[in-house]
């Protein structure tokens, strides 16, 4: 799934070592962000500016993208190995992302924009900017896809009607499915588990919220038990999962948006106790993990009129 890239043969330590001295270069404080209200004033002597200045708001996106290519250049062998799944979902969003400007019919300048700095396989990559109908392309993305793992097959099917949700629902079970049947170490099974949680927990939010009669699709793998996620569901009562996961006291009433910020509070306080007992994956994982947050919440601040919105800070992952 991920495009070719040079052998590196650097020392796990070396990484580590270079990781965090670029962490500790980054704000700790969001607070200063709204205090001078000026969002790139603010950010100017930061590493994003230039893809800010290049590409806009959608910058933000790209410079993670290149920061996690930087990162997985200078991975040796076993380090790539062991960390092939983060990259393989990384490289999956921006696959959905195409799939859906494909299934608009948005121009391919925006689609061939979304896949700069990608880490999505060249045969992938030549598939969405390829001169063919959306149906097609899901045939021959199948095809591709199926040569990492049989669990894709089927996804063409899923086109027909032009269902995208029911494309995007297969793809994602069969992302989670085949991350874990490649048995990723603890620390980065666990992680993938709480995502699934995540996903799952999102998904009853919605079916609840919006009293959705249909049974929704939940994802299989992750740390809470299917029982208690489907009498969640039948209760109409998300709580009990929050307790399990126990992060019930970040959210009072968990409506979509704040349940949202609270399960990745959740997931970044696990990975930072992960960090802290100073394994070479834990440490890694953090560092990525950490990148996505700060662009997350500068991506949530550029979409924001008035940086002093308390709404705004709410959904803020700090």
């Amino acid at each position: 799934m991920l495009k070719r890239t040079a052998e590196c043969e650097y020392p796990a330590e070396f990484l580590v070592a270079r990781l965090l001295g670029k962490k500790g270069a980054l704000f700790h404080n969001w607070d200063f962000l709204s205090a001078r209200g000026d969002i790139m004033a603010s950010l100017q002597d930061s590493p994003f500016v230039p893809f800010l200045n290049k590409f806009g708001a959608p910058g933000i996106w790209h410079y993670l993208r290149h920061e996690y290519q930087w990162v997985y250049a200078r991975m040796n062998p076993d380090l790539r190995t062991t960390f092939a799944p983060y990259f393989h979902m990384q490289a999956f969003h921006t696959l959905l992302i195409c799939l859906r400007y494909l299934a608009g019919k948005i121009e391919m300048d925006r689609i061939k924009q979304e896949l700069h700095d990608s880490m999505l396989h060249e045969d992938i990559q030549r598939i969405l900017t390829a001169g063919m109908d959306f149906a097609p392309k899901l045939q021959a993305l199948e095809k591709c896809l199926v040569s990492f793992s049989d669990l894709y097959k089927g996804l063409a099917e899923r086109s027909e009607g032009k269902n995208m949700a029911a494309v995007e629902t297969f793809l994602r079970n069969s992302l989670f499915a085949s991350i874990l049947a490649q048995k990723p170490v603890s620390g980065l099974k666990v992680f993938f588990q709480y995502l699934i949680d995540m996903q799952n927990c999102m998904t009853l939010a919605k079916s609840i919220r919006w009293r959705i009669k249909t049974v929704p699709p939940l994802i299989s793998g992750g740390t809470v038990p299917a029982e208690r996620l489907m009498r969640a569901y039948f209760r109409q009562n998300l709580l009990p999962v929050l307790r399990f996961l126990k992060c019930e006291d970040r959210v009072e009433t968990p409506v979509p948006q704040k349940l949202e910020t609270a399960l990745l509070h959740f997931i970044t306080s696990r990975l930072k106790s992960g960090a802290l007992q100073g394994s070479v994956v834990g440490v890694i994982l953090f560092y990525l993990w950490e990148q996505y947050r700060y662009v997350r919440n500068i991506s949530l601040i550029l979409k924001t009129v008035r940086l002093d919105d308390e709404r705004l800070w709410e959904h803020i992952v700090a």
